[in-house]
């Protein structure tokens, strides 16, 4: 009896100790064989197959996980399982390993002869020391033996060891490949084009929140290669090293990320508190971009770990109270990042072995970033309408300000012409009341009132030029209709004009040339281009020097006659250049005994309300001056 319970209890702890032989039948295209799986934990990592298979078998124990996970772990894990092919005798059938970022895996395969072969792979190897081309680790399996064959696997590494093993016939190997090869084209081919979309977005709109989320969408996109270990099959298979380094590309993604959010969430001006949060997160996330290449792992992982729930958890409070401010344009910012941080926390916390890993957990990081691609777009293209709508509204409340602005200055433009008309035309009485003052001869009053009699006379000549010069211009700025056009040759009229300035011009031994095309005919009132043309030559005498030249230019452009006044006088200052067409402005100190001011503008009251433009040029003090007049060309 009592030989028969050890027997029970040697039996029972046989059946607690070793897993289940697995079956696999030809209806069977994948297995998951993690609950078949012994487990046995190398703690310092110096066990070889032959202590493992011989004297350590005993200390095997089953697994109870679908998808072991162990974390972040220096311990060599080892697995066995048993398989009998006899119901798919002689049919391809592989171990697969579908977690692709483990560093290294031996996997133990008996040899026939009471030993074992090995195949050694991982992702710290080169991907051309792999059997098949294929992201996930592959070993084939013999099919063909007799009986149960048992097989080891060896596993370690710096990052978290989370395992999902398959058998795998080459039906569903095929099959499984071809889903997920379309499935991972269109989600990075997605990826892609958002990245093109909103870096053509930067170069048209030079918003650089467009330009950081670009660089959060390229780290993103290499993270998530490495991950799913297309990088290492696509990109980098012969510097499998890139692989240890996936944090120095995580920290730039969230360095970019924090600088997209203070310029999308308009942190400062809202929660100054939290800009001053985020910044300090940006500092790190800076620093820890060169340390995270040489801070070896497994601290790298940790610390990427703690950095991306930090910035994704900061990011979503503050978000969060952002929209809550009333800023509506944040609503798809904390959208996208509440799945997104969803995705962070369950892939982190499976990483360091808190939750069990899964195909979920495995594909938590992929479905979040899909996710906040795609809203975080959205968000921005919200943003825009947003700031669309507001620079609609100010500019609305602007324009409507600007033409309240400009009736006022019409109106009040319109009463200083009333109140200068009606003041010149008082001014006339008394002018003609000192008109009397004329009829006194200086010889015919007392020695000591010549003086004076001659000052009422000059003052009271200035006061009736400068009274009828103010009415012209006044009336001629209220007209509300343009005076009556003809055909006008602008030379001939200037050559008619001439002999008028003779004694002008002798006086200061001026030379004038007329050099504008006789050809040339303008639309203009001709009465009134005389004027101008009075005007400006009276304003080129009196500013030339002793000796000087005056030229008249003319210059077809397209359809119109630019016509230049040239002279070799004091020349006006860049900031004078438009203001000596406004009334009763004078360049240098402001007094002329022979004018008043108001000739330019009534030149450039004149020249407008005949479909024309005037300005001047001048290369500055003491380089004369130009003053030029453009007129439409005559028909014909």
């Amino acid at each position: 009896m009592a030989k028969f319970r050890i027997l029970c209890a040697i039996l029972l702890c046989w059946a607690t100790t070793a897993g289940a032989v697995i079956a696999p039948s030809s209806q069977d295209n994948e297995l998951l064989i993690g609950r078949d799986l012994s487990v046995l934990v190398d703690p310092e990592g110096r066990w070889g197959i032959g202590d493992v298979s011989g004297p350590f078998v005993d200390r095997f124990q089953p697994s109870n996980q679908l998808y072991p996970n162990y974390g972040f772990t220096s311990a060599r894990i080892w697995l066995r399982f048993e398989v009998d092919f006899s119901l798919v005798r002689d049919q391809p059938w592989y171990l697969i390993q579908r977690h692709p970022i483990i560093d290294h895996l031996v996997f133990y395969a008996p040899d026939g002869v009471g030993g074992f072969q090995s195949i050694e792979m991982g992702d710290t190897l080169s991907f051309s020391e792999r059997i098949f081309n294929h992201r996930e680790f592959i070993f084939p399996l013999d099919s063909s033996a007799d009986g149960t064959q048992t097989y080891y696997l060896e596993v370690w590494g710096k990052g978290a060891l989370n395992l999902e093993l398959k058998l795998a016939s080459a039906q569903g190997l095929v099959e499984r490949t071809y889903r997920e090869q379309m499935l991972f084209g269109l989600f990075f081919g997605g990826l892609l084009v958002m990245l093109i979309y909103n870096l053509l977005l930067f170069f048209s709109l030079r918003e650089t929140a467009y330009l950081y989320y670009v660089v959060f969408l390229g780290s993103l996109i290499i993270s998530l290669l490495n991950l799913n270990g297309f990088g290492l099959q696509y990109f980098w298979p012969s510097w499998p090293k890139i692989n240890e380094h996936y944090p120095f590309f995580v920290t730039i993604g969230a360095a970019a990320l924090l600088r997209y959010s203070l310029i999308f969430l308009d942190v400062a001006s809202r929660m100054p508190v939290a800009e001053r949060w985020l910044q300090w997160l940006f500092r790190i996330s800076v620093v820890m971009v060169p340390v995270s290449i040489f801070l070896p792992a497994p601290w790298s992982y940790l610390t990427n770990t703690a950095l991306v729930l930090m910035v994704v958890l900061s990011l979503f409070a503050i978000g969060w109270m952002v929209w809550l401010k009333g800023y509506t344009a944040a609503r798809l910012y904390v959208i996208a990042w509440s799945l997104f941080l969803l995705g962070c926390v369950v892939f982190s916390l499976s990483n360091l072995g808190l939750i069990p890993h899964s195909a979920l957990t495995n594909y938590a990081p992929h479905i979040g970033g899909g996710w906040v691609a795609v809203l975080l777009s959205l968000a921005l293209g919200d943003r825009i309408n947003l700031l669309e709508y507001q620079r609609d509204s100010l500019s609305r409340d602007s324009e409507e300000a600007m033409r309240r602005h400009v009736a006022e200055v019409e109106q009040l433009d319109r009463d200083k012409l009333v109140f200068m008309g009606y003041l010149s035309h008082e001014l006339n009485t008394p002018l003609n009341w000192l008109g009397s003052a004329k009829m006194l001869e200086a010889e015919s009053v007392p020695k000591e009132l010549r003086d004076a009699v001659r000052m009422v006379q000059r003052g009271q000549e200035r006061l009736h030029q400068l009274v009828a010069t103010s009415l012209r211009y006044f009336d001629l700025a209220g007209r509300d209709h343009q005076p009556a056009h003809g055909y006008c040759q602008p030379m001939w009229m200037l050559d008619k004009m001439l002999p008028d300035f003779a004694a002008a011009v002798d006086a200061k031994s001026l030379r004038i040339i007329n050099r504008l095309p006789a050809e040339l005919s303008v639309l203009a009132c001709e009465r009134e281009l005389h004027d101008v043309f009075s005007m400006l030559m009276d304003n080129a005498i009196r500013v030339s020097p002793e000796g000087g030249v005056i030229e008249w230019l003319g210059v077809r452009e397209e359809e119109a006659l630019v016509i230049r006044v040239e002279d070799q006088g004091q020349g006006i200052v860049r900031e004078q250049l438009d203001s000596i067409f406004r009334p009763f402005f004078m360049v240098g100190s402001g007094h002329h005994v022979d004018g008043f001011g108001l000739s330019l503008p009534m030149a450039r009251v004149m020249i407008t309300q005949m479909g024309g433009k005037i300005w001047a040029e001048s290369a500055g003090p003491g380089k004369g001056a130009a003053i030029c007049i453009r007129l439409p060309l005559a028909p014909g």
